[in-house]
């Protein structure tokens, strides 16, 4: 686990644990990088080992058009998961990914 690099990370954010899937393949369809299940199986394998009270976060790097670093770690005995991302991006990239996180906090996705 790596902690975040603070000059480069943005949108910390929380969202709904059973949306962390559906945030990643957004994220991989704003960046055209092909999230699979390999991509899923890494993340939901590490994320037991994180803690964000504990600032032990898991990265893991999505190479599309812009590569990006999704970080992410559990809150024990909560049904969230905080979310960052570290990465150089444009405004419209920004504004997107924000935009799913706002979603993705507010609504369960079944």
């Amino acid at each position: 686990m790596t902690p975040p690099d603070p000059d480069r990370v943005f949108a910390d954010h929380w969202i709904i644990d059973t949306n962390l899937r559906p945030l990643c393949e957004s994220v991989a369809e704003f960046l055209e990088y092909g999230f699979d299940d390999s991509d899923w199986q890494a993340i939901e394998t590490a994320l037991p080992t994180t803690d964000v009270e504990r600032n032990g976060w898991y990265d893991y790097p999505l190479s599309g058009r812009v590569p990006l670093t999704l970080l992410v770690a559990a809150d024990p005995g909560s049904s969230v998961v905080f979310v960052r991302f570290r990465g150089e991006v444009d405004d419209h990239l920004k504004a997107q990914i924000e935009a799913a996180l706002y979603i993705f906090a507010i609504w369960e996705v079944s």
